[in-house]
């Protein structure tokens, strides 16, 4: 299978509407349902300019087989940027053929074009399949803190 990669123009009507299709897949899995206004995803996405996206696709197929959602941060440790993986999305016929390596692939040349000192990324505990993939990729626990389970919460602001 050959995959190939791009970084989403969120100005580009088909990037929009694949970013969008990934994004409901996705949301569908974990929700049920789409998020309210997902139509409008792209175009608040674009108006955070910390924020990028890259496609994936197999070749000889016309719609998309991955989405990865990414915003540059700054590590104050390191006094450089670095980049938070947010969403990675493959879809569920592509799943366990390479499709995450080659997004976390793109998404790595961007940070290292960026002069990032990392990616971070968060994954829960009950998604082996998951963490086998990023940590297949290179991604550790905070060598700093092996042991130390760390928190993801979060306060709802809206509904």
């Amino acid at each position: 299978m050959q995959i190939t990669t791009k970084r989403v123009d969120y100005s580009n009507p088909d990037d929009c509407r694949d970013l969008i299709s990934m994004q409901s897949e996705y949301a569908r899995h974990a929700m049920g349902h789409d998020p309210p206004e997902l139509h409008r995803l792209p175009e608040r996405l674009a108006s955070i300019s910390t924020a990028f996206s890259v496609l994936a696709y197999e070749q000889g197929l016309d719609r998309p087989i991955g989405l990865i959602n990414c915003f540059f941060g700054f590590s104050t440790f390191k006094s450089r940027p670095l980049v938070n993986v947010h969403d990675v999305i493959v879809t569920e016929s592509h799943r366990g053929r390479g499709v995450s390596a080659e997004l976390l692939g793109a998404v790595e040349q961007i940070a290292v074009e960026h002069d990032c000192c990392r990616l971070t990324l968060e994954v829960y505990d009950d998604n082996a399949s998951a963490r086998r993939a990023y940590q297949k990729y290179g991604f550790v626990r905070d060598p700093d803190h092996p042991e130390v389970d760390v928190w993801f919460l979060r306060k709802p602001l809206v509904e």
